[in-house]
């Protein structure tokens, strides 16, 4: 795997993950990827690895909702 930076080779092997149908390792990295973008936000940082960060956000957003890992909405809450 060629060495771009840290969250795109966190998002390539999630990607892996996903294609090889192993959810929880997959799960593992889209949740790096989101702490990344969290100290990246945190710090302001508008860009990485040459893509804006809401990119990334969005990206690994919808690989999750993509999984149906994530709870159903609950109004009552």
């Amino acid at each position: 795997m060629k060495k771009v930076g840290k969250i795109t080779n966190t998002w390539k092997k999630a990607l892996q993950f996903i294609k090889s149908k192993d959810v929880p390792s997959a799960i593992d990295q889209l949740d790096t990827c989101l702490l990344i973008l969290a100290k990246a936000t945190d710090e302001g940082e508008t860009m990485i690895d040459n893509l804006k960060v809401d990119l990334w956000k969005m990206r690994v957003w919808v690989k999750i909702e993509d999984l149906g890992v994530l709870p159903e909405y609950d109004a009552k809450l």
